[in-house]
C-alpha cells in the first residue's frame, strides 16, 4: 500500500509539472507567432523598398498618359515652350520643345505644315505659315503621339 501511495503522489506531481509546462508552452507559442509576424513584416518592408520605385514609375507613367496635352505618351515624354510668333503679313510661326525617352524621328504637324527632326532626348521643332491659333500634333517614329492647341 505504501508503494501505491508513493506512485499516486509521483503521478500527481508529474501531472502538476505537465500542467505548468503546458502553460509555458502556450506562452512560447505566442512568442513564436510574434516572431513569425515580425519576420513577415521585415520581408514585406524589404520587398516594398525594392519594388517601391518601380511601382511609383508605373503610376507616374499612367498619370502622364491620362494628364493634359502637355504630357506625352509612348516615346514622347513632354511637349513644352509652345509659342506662336507673328512674322508679319499674317504669317505666324509655331515653335515648341519636345523631350523624348529614346532616340527617334519626331514630327510636328500643325494646320497643314510639318517638320520632322532627328531627336535625341530634347529637340525644338518649328513650322511656319500657320494661323494665329490652331491645333498641333507631335508624333514619334518610335511610338507615341501628343496633340494640343496653340496659343497655350
Amino acid at each position: 500500500m505504501c508503494y501505491s501511495l508513493k506512485s499516486t503522489i509521483r503521478a500527481r506531481k508529474a501531472t502538476d509539472v505537465m500542467r505548468k509546462r503546458g502553460g509555458r508552452e502556450q506562452g512560447q507559442g505566442l512568442v513564436e507567432y510574434a516572431l513569425i509576424l515580425v519576420l513577415v513584416a521585415v520581408v514585406v518592408i524589404g520587398i516594398l523598398l525594392l519594388l517601391g520605385p518601380v511601382v511609383g514609375n508605373v503610376f507616374s507613367n499612367i498619370v502622364n498618359v491620362l494628364a493634359d496635352t502637355g504630357t506625352g505618351s509612348g516615346v514622347i515624354a513632354n511637349v513644352s515652350n509652345v509659342q506662336v510668333t507673328d512674322l508679319g503679313g499674317g504669317v505666324y510661326r509655331l515653335t515648341l520643345s519636345v523631350v523624348v525617352s529614346q532616340h527617334s524621328d519626331v514630327t510636328l504637324n500643325a494646320e497643314g505644315d510639318h517638320q520632322t527632326k532627328d531627336c535625341n532626348l530634347t529637340c525644338d521643332l518649328m513650322v511656319t505659315n500657320v494661323p494665329a491659333s490652331g491645333t498641333y500634333t507631335v508624333s514619334a517614329a518610335a511610338g507615341g503621339q501628343v496633340s494640343g492647341s496653340y496659343p497655350p
